[in-house]
């Protein structure tokens, strides 16, 4: 078995933890290879690539499954990260 993508925005480990958060909230909503495929590609083109996209989709799945496991939602980038961090030093925040 290989180790799971790094956790980050991109595409392969958003699939990684929507297949694991599903593995174990809902099983059925991955039974289906292509069908889940099709799926992935519509969540992701809709929620992928940024916190905040990842943050709404890990809501609106709490909010249609229950809070007791969350979708791990990805850190911001580092160079993202940074700026955040420069803005809040120099009291921008």
């Amino acid at each position: 078995m290989s180790s799971p993508p790094p956790v980050s925005l991109g595409k392969p480990s958003l699939r990684h933890r929507l297949v694991s958060y599903y593995s174990l909230i809902a099983p059925d909503a991955i039974a289906d290879k292509d069908k889940w495929k099709k799926n992935f590609e519509i969540i992701y083109n809709k929620y992928g690539g940024s916190v905040e996209g990842e943050t709404k989709l890990a809501a609106k799945l709490a909010k249609k499954y229950g809070n007791r496991v969350r979708l791990l939602v990805a850190p911001p980038h580092r160079s993202m990260q940074r700026q955040l961090q420069k803005d809040r030093s120099n009291g921008n925040m």
